[in-house]
């Protein structure tokens, strides 16, 4: 939607990813952050790949929750990044998740859906009455 909120939030859940994969990054002079948008018919998804440690099986079901961390205390943070990423993205008719390895690196990703072109339009029509 112009002149919504909507393309701030994804700004912020994108900016979330792409701190959260510079933190846990590490020191190694091969590392390295790949975004990815990709197109689908009925929604945009959007992926940050890293190349860092990747996440123990025992915490990659719960890396979206509020408070959890994947590194414990080594590096700093609430751990409330990913959760807010997740919250925002729900709330906004969308998803999240990872794919991981360990050692290898992790891909976090999140799904928004289109605005239907009649949603768009409304919106337009809406902004342009409102103005």
């Amino acid at each position: 939607m112009r002149g919504g909120r909507e393309p701030r939030r994804a700004d912020s859940i994108l900016a979330n990813l792409i701190r959260n994969a510079l933190k846990y990054l590490g020191d190694a002079a091969t590392c390295r952050v790949v975004v990815r948008v990709l197109d689908d018919r009925d929604a945009v998804r959007i992926e940050v790949e890293d190349t860092g440690p990747g996440i123990a099986p025992a915490v990659e079901q719960l890396v979206f929750e509020p408070h959890v961390r994947a590194q414990g205390a080594r590096v700093p943070g609430l751990g409330l990044g990913l959760a807010t990423v997740k919250r925002l993205t729900e709330a906004h008719g969308g998803r999240v998740g990872l794919r991981t390895v360990v050692g290898e690196g992790s891909v976090f990703w999140f799904e928004l859906p289109k605005a239907s072109a009649e949603a768009a339009r409304a919106a337009d029509v809406g902004s342009s009455a409102s103005a």
